[in-house]
């Protein structure tokens, strides 16, 4: 899963020769992330 930099709409698959966005045609895509926190030691 991606987000068009551009649009932020979410792009599902991408073509491998064909890496634009198919809503709007920009070129940066970003890799979408999951909301989880991360828990962190102080020690």
């Amino acid at each position: 899963m991606y987000k068009c930099g551009k649009c932020k709409k979410e792009v599902k698959a991408l073509d491998q020769k064909f890496t634009r966005c198919p809503h709007c045609g920009w070129r940066v895509l970003y890799k979408a992330r999951q909301p989880i926190a991360k828990e962190v030691s102080t020690d």
